[in-house]
């Protein structure tokens, strides 16, 4: 059975949402570096900016925390599961060509933008320019709030 989207994350608490807005700048912004770098985009980041930016978002992923400064935003209960659960239907949809599983994550994708809001996708940047500039560099976290407007009203 498939997950309510929009009913997991309405379930979550402001922090929560807070924290969801930071991870979903964080992970849009280093998907569209990887791309410039991969198609040699005239805006792409060196090399090494591309590998920062891939290090601290995958692993900020996998271990559902992003550290920032003295500040670290922790994923814990059913939202850890919850984003377990993406990530699978990530790693499916992408890397093993699983459309279904791909067309969830989407899903999940557009109910989590919907769901933090432009308030928050906002805040979520500024937080990322101050806090995590060693890995996003140049104001490359608006690229990721760029991308997740498609998905709000």
């Amino acid at each position: 059975m498939k997950r309510n989207w929009k009913e997991t994350w309405a379930k979550c608490t402001d922090k929560e949402l807070d924290a969801l807005a930071v991870l979903r700048v964080m992970e849009c912004t280093n998907g569209i570096i990887q791309y410039a770098y991969r198609d040699s985009l005239p805006y792409a980041l060196s090399v090494d900016e591309t590998r920062t930016a891939m290090k601290f978002s995958m692993s900020s992923i996998k271990n559902l925390e992003i550290p920032l400064g003295d500040v670290t935003l922790k994923f814990e209960g059913d939202l850890a599961d919850a984003m377990r659960e993406v990530r699978d239907l990530y790693v499916q949809g992408m890397k093993h060509n699983d459309d279904e599983a791909y067309a969830e994550f989407m899903v999940c994708s557009a109910t989590s933008a919907q769901a933090v809001g432009l308030n928050r996708i906002q805040d979520a940047v500024a937080i990322l320019n101050v806090h995590a500039s060693h890995s996003f560099p140049r104001g490359t976290p608006a690229w990721g709030m760029e991308y997740l407007m498609q998905f709000l009203p």
